[in-house]
């Protein structure tokens, strides 16, 4: 059951996040899974290669940025679902960052507590990523932050080539505009890829490391350089939306967002590495 299904904006940022501030549990994770001191699970992704980029779809209309290229991946683990409100709650509440709790931010997350967080730009995802590494327990070995393009579309594929992260038909995997969705959904009600993972495809858009520029997932998230034609200013986002066509839900698409971007249609999801 949702903590928090609706807030009218009268009662303000206070009243927002308070109904979750003596309500947060973490459930037990099984044996093929982590679970942080937030409540965010993470599932491995082996290491691999693959061939990323669109070959099949290749038209017109798709830059060549998503031409097709082979990539080596080392393992990671991901969040199998977006961060949900619920989780960016807590860290709203521990980290005291109250301002961040807008009218428009209220406007946006007044869904469901167990739907993906929006409003969120980059930077406020790097802040929280900070934040996760910072006051992460000594136990937790794992290093958080955005995924690359590279695992981004590493982890949707799953070891397949079918157009969407999880099979070929966009609505068993995705919520989008041909489903009539006015805003984000609660995460895993649709079918999962092999990995796992939910929503890859839809609901909301996802924040990546990795700068815009022609070379389709090449610039590294670790050490990003800025080559040809990146803009430092702009970071890419996966996945499509609820509000998208589903072409824009491909496991391939693209679009580039500017960093301090807020917008009801993106979201996070988070990767955790290990020494």
């Amino acid at each position: 059951m949702p903590l928090l299904t609706q807030t009218p904006r009268a009662f303000g940022p206070a009243l927002f996040i308070f109904t979750l501030a003596f309500c947060f549990s973490v459930q037990p994770a099984s044996a093929d899974e982590f679970t942080n001191f937030l409540g965010m699970k993470f599932v491995s992704i082996p290491d691999g290669k693959f061939i990323m980029g669109a070959e099949d779809e290749i038209t017109d209309a798709v830059e060549a940025a998503e031409s097709p290229h082979a990539i080596t991946v080392t393992a990671f683990q991901i969040m199998p679902t977006e961060v949900t409100l619920a989780q960016y709650k807590r860290y709203i509440i521990e980290s005291a960052r109250i301002h961040l709790v807008t009218d428009e931010f209220i406007s946006a997350n007044s869904h469901d507590d167990e739907a993906p967080v929006v409003y969120v730009s980059w930077t406020d995802a790097r802040y929280f990523l900070h934040w996760l590494n910072l006051n992460k327990p000594d136990d937790d070995q794992g290093t958080y932050s955005m995924p690359t393009e590279t695992e981004w579309e590493y982890a949707c594929r799953a070891g397949s080539y079918e157009t969407y992260c999880g099979g070929n038909t966009a609505n068993a995997v995705s919520w989008n505009s041909s489903q009539n969705t006015a805003y984000q959904q609660p995460v895993a009600r649709k079918k999962a890829n092999a990995f796992g993972l939910y929503d890859m495809s839809g609901n909301v858009h996802e924040w990546v490391m990795d700068c815009y520029g022609p070379e389709h997932g090449n610039l590294p998230a670790r050490k990003i350089k800025w080559g040809f034609g990146c803009q430092p200013v702009k970071r890419v986002v996966r996945g499509g939306s609820w509000n998208d066509p589903p072409w824009n839900a491909r496991a391939t698409g693209q679009l580039t967002v500017d960093i301090n971007s807020r917008s009801p249609t993106i979201g996070i999801r988070v990767v955790r590495r290990l020494p």
